[in-house]
């Protein structure tokens, strides 16, 4: 499956508009993404919080489309691999 390729800002931005129409998201005005290692087709980033933070119940509901986002994104992975260097301390 091709996914559009995106930065950090890009990908973020994308997932705060599109998530901003599920239900207990509506009060959102950030969403961070992190990196992950990937196998095979799976995505290549995870959503890690949304700001402020929303119930299990919207959050469970909106997993589908949470889903649909990685299927449809990629982060791009020069930004990727830069981030696990950080996170991992080795700048």
């Amino acid at each position: 499956m091709n996914r559009a390729v995106c930065s950090f800002a890009e990908l973020q931005s994308v997932c705060l508009e599109t998530l901003k129409q599920c239900d207990g998201f509506e009060l959102v005005n950030e969403v961070v993404v992190q990196p992950r290692e990937t196998a095979g087709e799976a995505a290549n980033w995870t959503l890690a919080a949304v700001r402020p933070r929303v119930d299990n119940n919207s959050l469970r509901a909106a997993r589908e489309t949470i889903d649909r986002l990685q299927r449809s994104y990629a982060l791009d992975e020069a930004e990727a691999k830069a981030a696990t260097r950080r996170r991992a301390g080795r700048n």
